[in-house]
């Protein structure tokens, strides 16, 4: 479990349960240990209402019986700042510490957890491959942001 005061104190509530679905953007499950993720996903420069959005979700996963993941992460896939102690945009940071939170996994951070390490370099390897026909199209619907003219002069 992540390090949420908020989960501990959802979970000591005295509270009725209420039946409730919750749809994620990924889930994975690893082969070898058996262990379920569950991941929020949003661009780069998400909005507030985005992220508390996502947050509710991850704390309802958690407190779920039976217990239905192990984890659950808010995730960018791509940092714009460059590392993870880079990252300054402040709208998210409302409803999760960026830099610190264990629950939020930025750039690389995401892409290894889901496919182990070296899969966010494969994955950067693969988007330059394809060239520019289709980075436009990446940079607008998979990392939400508006390509600079030096997008296309430059790889990812």
């Amino acid at each position: 479990m992540q390090d949420y005061h908020e989960l501990k104190y959802i979970l000591d509530g005295k509270g009725e349960d209420i039946p409730v679905t919750v749809i994620c953007d990924v889930f994975a499950k690893n082969t070898n240990t058996g262990a379920k993720y569950a991941f929020e996903l949003k661009t780069p420069l998400p909005n507030s209402d985005q992220t508390k959005v996502s947050k509710e979700k991850l704390l309802k996963l958690y407190c779920m019986e039976p217990e239905q993941i192990n984890d659950a992460y808010y995730a960018l896939p791509y940092n714009p700042y460059g590392e993870r102690k880079d990252y300054g945009w402040s709208l998210p940071a409302r409803w999760f510490n960026m830099k610190e939170d264990k629950s939020v996994l930025i750039g690389d951070e995401f892409w290894e957890k889901i496919g182990g390490f070296g899969t966010y370099t494969a994955f950067i390897e693969a988007v330059n491959e394809i060239g520019d026909k289709y980075k436009e199209r990446i940079y607008r619907e998979y990392l939400g942001i508006e390509p600079s003219p030096e997008a296309f002069s430059r790889k990812l």
